[in-house]
């Protein structure tokens, strides 16, 4: 599975470097995709005893999206959460609703995601490279980060790619918390990753 995951990433990074990057938009029931993802996690969290806490919403929305690329996303953020947490620790995965109302117009519906680890936390100097290549011998790791490679920074690319945007929140000694916002709505999918005013 691992290795099939890091095949994963190597097309992503191949398709992301040439420009060459496809979605294959289709309505996704998110729950189902949620748990694909989990599933993928589920080895590295029970071999080092990590806990995961899971906070889904009953109305969650179908979502316009690419489903290989929305599971990635997903599996992206808990292995980088479950690799940040100490053993025994606890990593906390929310998804649900959210709507925005522009002054004139129709709601506009998104899909917000997060999930919370119980690392150190990441200092404020270091925030702005969480969701750069960490392979490089001139980057060095981030304390308080679990990924050690190129998973947020595929993350971030998929993110952007639908049309959303993707942030952290941490202070030290608190863990970290990184969360994403999706639109639901094609219409708005794919345009400038505006949305509501978070993080």
């Amino acid at each position: 599975e691992r290795m099939g995951a890091l095949l994963d990433d190597l097309i992503r990074v191949t398709a992301l470097d040439s420009g060459r990057l496809e979605l294959t938009r289709e309505s996704l029931d998110v729950v189902k995709v949620v748990e694909d993802a989990i599933l993928g996690v589920g080895a590295q969290f029970r071999e080092k005893g990590k806990n995961l806490r899971l906070n889904i919403a009953d109305d969650l929305p179908t979502v316009q999206a690419d489903r290989d690329a929305l599971r990635q996303i997903l599996g992206h953020l808990l292995n980088n959460a479950g690799s940040a947490s100490a053993i025994d620790g606890e990593v906390t995965l929310t998804v649900q609703r959210e709507t925005e109302q522009p002054r004139g117009g129709p709601p506009i519906n998104y899909l917000f995601i997060s999930v919370r680890d119980s690392g150190g936390g990441i200092a404020l100097e270091e925030q702005p490279r969480v969701f750069s290549r960490l392979y490089r011998a001139d980057a060095p790791l981030i304390a308080g980060l679990g990924d050690t490679g190129v998973g947020l920074s595929i993350a971030k690319a998929l993110v952007e790619a639908h049309g959303g945007r993707i942030w952290v929140n941490s202070e030290l000694g608190s863990g970290s918390t990184f969360s994403v916002l999706l639109p639901v709505d094609e219409n708005h999918a794919g345009g400038n990753g505006s949305g509501p005013a978070r993080g």
